[in-house]
């Protein structure tokens, strides 16, 4: 009886050996795998990341914001990620300023319109019957918008006035770059108290 004992226990040492190559064997298949998609990971990180490069280079700054989020959504801990990190930053800020162009010009243009109107009334003792009076005295040139469009403009019946730039698209009403903006005796208004042309 011992030797067949020993048989056994030489065969299930046979069987547990086998078993524990197969696990090894798979750790190491799952290891390769898992080299296999960082690698594909990196690749594809790396892809993104010459992406919005190209779209720096380009001067298109909102799509190249939108593959550095990709690549950080996707990609976190690659390391074109942390250079998508700092990047991103500034390329976002530039988006902001090139869309608040158009906003600061217009505020910009209607505050010196409003001194120079102010400065023609102090010494005619009477705001100009159009804005093209303020020029050359009191305004190197007739005031035109960001977009090309002259400011419209209208003298109250009694002392005052009423300034108004319609936006981006020219019309009345709009949000973001198309908004109104008004000026009436002096200070900003959502809506003045008299219709402009």
């Amino acid at each position: 009886m011992p030797r067949f004992r020993r048989i056994i226990r030489l065969r299930d040492a046979e069987v547990n050996g086998a078993r524990v190559v197969l696990r090894i064997a798979l750790v190491l298949l799952l290891v390769a795998l898992a080299s296999a998609g960082l690698a594909c990971d990196s690749a594809r990180a790396k892809k993104l990341y010459a992406e919005a490069a190209r779209h720096v280079e380009q001067g298109d700054f909102e799509n190249a914001v939108r593959t550095y989020e990709e690549l950080l959504q996707k990609y976190p801990d690659s390391r074109e990620a942390g250079l998508a990190r700092e990047e991103v930053q500034l390329y976002r800020g530039l988006v902001t300023a090139v869309d608040l162009y158009g906003a600061r010009k217009v505020y910009d243009l209607m505050l010196s319109t409003s001194r120079a109107l102010y400065r023609f009334e102090s010494r005619r003792r009477s705001f100009p019957a159009a804005l093209d009076q303020l020029s050359p005295g009191f305004l190197d040139e007739p005031p035109i918008d960001p977009w090309g469009r002259k400011l419209v403009y209208a003298a109250k019946s009694r002392r005052g006035f009423v300034l108004g730039c319609y936006g981006s698209d020219g019309q009345r009403g709009g949000d973001g770059e198309a908004r109104d903006w008004f000026i009436e005796d002096g200070r900003f208004v959502s809506r003045p108290s008299q219709a402009l042309p």
